[in-house]
């Protein structure tokens, strides 16, 4: 383990802080004297300063800044407020103004690099037709140490509080890693009989079974020990932050490995940046500082967790093998019997291939039939899932049209059963 990664990375933040503050001072002297930007070689500098200046400031949360939603071609304006405060994670709720009953959507977003504002898109299509709950993860930099270790039992106690804090008949949405999260709280939360159980889940390109179609991720994972990624990834967290002291997976080690999977791509990403900002292209510019601003934006990771999740999810199965547990008592999806549920995948999905949520039909043997559903999106990837144009028009309201079937208050099947007895 490299106990100096941190303090390295620190050091350079502090050295490269007058290259940093010398591109903003270039950018802000070209953006004061518009005539330079008439000229394609002012132009060039000024994107070539800002996006030095983007790509190496420290990663700071980004605010979800949902101020409107659309609600059947209206602007309405929305609301966000913390409705829960834990060490590691808020509990965020959104409304819109004169919120009428509508069902209760919890989106867990995942604890694996990026802030919950990844998933601002998600929240703001749900907003449209649904009351919005979001789990909004901390960067662990930012918890003391003597907050303990976060782990896969503190996860899923954090998830029960929140389902109990919202209320009965809530449906959850688990983008990527947090599926196999959600199947785990479905189980528990309907073998114990709990009232506040989720109404349906809604896994979205997650690793229920990574071995149901292996990627690039899942060969990562199983080609190297533990002890591998523990030396390799894990460091503390230096004086002069609020986590001193505590072990992480850190954001900035995070990004390297990320753009270290794809690195064509984020070569063209930046060298059409630098076309677009020399041909004044805005809606191309505006496209690729949203995309980075967001993207460059990663949280530290507790150590414990990024190794239980490696070790449980990705090298030994737990979860679909029958042997993962809670708090020493084994979770059992054939417990699942009544909590609706809907997989969604994406075709081109290359973190979590298409398969590997849909394997979660089969180990939810006691669920009636009726109340399973798949949605697999034709030509999209891991992030088109829950962003973008599709999710927006065709994933979206696939989510909406089950969410009403099985929620409580409004859905047919409810109904049609209460009917039937």
């Amino acid at each position: 383990m490299n106990q100096f990664m941190y303090n390295a990375y620190d050091v350079m933040n502090y050295i490269r802080h007058p290259l940093r503050k010398t591109a903003q001072t270039v950018r802000s002297y070209l953006r004061g004297h518009p005539a330079f930007l008439g000229f394609g070689s002012a132009r060039f500098i000024e994107g070539l300063s800002d996006m030095y200046e983007r790509s190496t400031r420290e990663s700071q949360k980004p605010e979800f800044n949902i101020d409107t939603v659309d609600v059947d071609g209206q602007s309405v304006k929305a609301y966000q407020t913390t409705v829960l405060k834990k060490p590691f994670c808020n509990l965020i709720r959104f409304t819109k103004e004169n919120q009428q009953p509508e069902p209760k959507v919890l989106i867990i977003s995942p604890i694996s690099g990026h802030f919950a504002t990844l998933q601002r898109d998600t929240v703001q299509r749900m907003l449209s037709k649904h009351e919005v709950y979001i789990t909004d993860w901390l960067s662990m930099r930012d918890v003391p140490a003597s907050e303990g270790d976060f782990d896969l039992d503190t996860y899923l106690t954090y998830l029960i509080d929140f389902m109990h804090c919202i209320g009965p008949n809530t449906h959850v949405i688990a983008v990527c890693q947090p599926a196999v999260q959600v199947m785990a709280l479905a189980a528990l939360m309907d073998e114990a009989d709990d009232p506040c159980m989720p109404a349906s889940i809604i896994p979205m390109g997650g690793p229920i079974d990574p071995r149901a179609n292996k990627t690039q991720v899942n060969e990562l994972a199983e080609s190297h020990p533990l002890s591998w990624f523990e030396r390799n990834f894990i460091t503390y967290v230096p004086e002069g932050h609020i986590g001193a002291g505590r072990r992480v997976y850190p954001g900035f080690v995070q990004i390297t490995a990320f753009i270290n999977m794809n690195p064509d791509s984020h070569y063209r990403a930046h060298m059409q940046y630098l076309e677009d900002r020399i041909l004044n292209n805005k809606a191309g510019i505006d496209r690729h500082t949203k995309f980075y601003d967001e993207y460059l934006s990663l949280l530290d990771m507790d150590a414990v967790y990024y190794l239980q999740t490696i070790e449980k999810i990705f090298q030994t199965y737990e979860l679909p093998r029958g042997v993962m547990k809670y708090k020493g008592h084994t979770i059992n999806l054939k417990a699942i019997r009544r909590c609706a549920l809907l997989t969604v995948e994406g075709e081109k999905d290359d973190i979590s291939a298409p398969g590997q949520s849909y394997a979660a039909h089969a180990l939810c043997s006691n669920l009636p039939q009726e109340m399973h559903d798949h949605h697999l999106q034709p030509g999209v990837g891991h992030y088109g899932v829950f962003s973008g144009s599709k999710w927006r028009s065709h994933v979206a309201p696939k989510i909406e049209e089950f969410i009403r079937r099985f929620d409580k208050e409004i859905g047919s099947y409810y109904k049609n059963s209460a009917a039937k007895k």
